[in-house]
């Protein structure tokens, strides 16, 4: 049997159906020399994986739906290419992607695979793969499904990169600066004086069973809005 040509780290969520997959097809195209699972409060590196680059490089690494933010210390260990898999298409980096694109009853969504960079959701990008947003679909229907074209975009990316070695930027440009999660935060607060209209759009964006809001302000304080069924 030839040996894989090119070595690899591979970061991921605690998403067992999509790291188990993205494990799988990783440990068939690359020498894998490390492989992380980070739960989404999780976002400090393991330790461990400082000490392997510090002692031997490595030719790519994976940033598949982990959270962790990576320092440009440790990207400039990757010999060939460090790449992210983005839950969403260029228009919407950062956080909360699909509900700014349900807000905006934008009529496609996708996922973004790029370089990644010092900078969150900014570095060059390698392939873009959409698909139409349905008219009466959640947040949390939305999320689901880009985390799935996701594991389709890594197949794709993780196939090309270990035929050739080599990552071929598309041309995509990303349309605004990433959003943190503080911003998010900030948008999904509403007031008592937003109108049914915006309270109704917003709730529909937000909502999800896993992750908190949409939220209400009053007097300085902060209150999580019951879903309608509750109501």
């Amino acid at each position: 049997m030839n040996p894989l040509p090119y070595s690899c780290v591979l970061l991921t969520s605690d998403h067992e159906h999509l790291a188990n997959s993205a494990e799988e097809f990783a440990r068939s195209a690359f020498e894998v020399r490390f492989i992380g699972r980070q739960g989404r409060g999780q976002k400090s590196l393991p330790p461990e994986l400082d000490q392997m680059l510090s002692r031997q490089p490595i030719d790519f690494l994976f940033n598949f739906l982990s959270p962790v933010i990576l320092p440009e210390a440790l990207l400039a260990k990757v010999t060939r290419a460090a790449i992210n898999f983005h839950p969403a298409p260029p228009e919407w980096p950062g956080i909360g992607s699909a509900s700014f694109a349900l807000f905006e009853n934008a009529s496609d969504f996708g996922v973004t695979a790029h370089i990644m960079t010092g900078q969150v959701d900014a570095g060059p990008i390698l392939r873009v793969l959409r698909f139409p947003i349905l008219r009466a679909e959640t947040c949390e229907q939305l999320f689901n499904r880009s985390l799935n074209y996701s594991l389709m975009q890594f197949y794709e990316v993780l196939a090309s990169v270990a035929s050739s070695g080599l990552v071929e930027p598309s041309g995509d440009s990303w349309r605004r600066k990433a959003i943190t999660r503080k911003e998010f935060e900030k948008w999904m607060t509403l007031s008592p004086n937003d109108s049914p209209e915006l309270i109704a759009r917003k709730e529909r964006a937000v909502r999800h069973s896993r992750f908190p809001g949409p939220f209400m302000e009053v007097a300085g304080l902060r209150f999580e809005l019951p879903s309608r069924k509750d109501a």
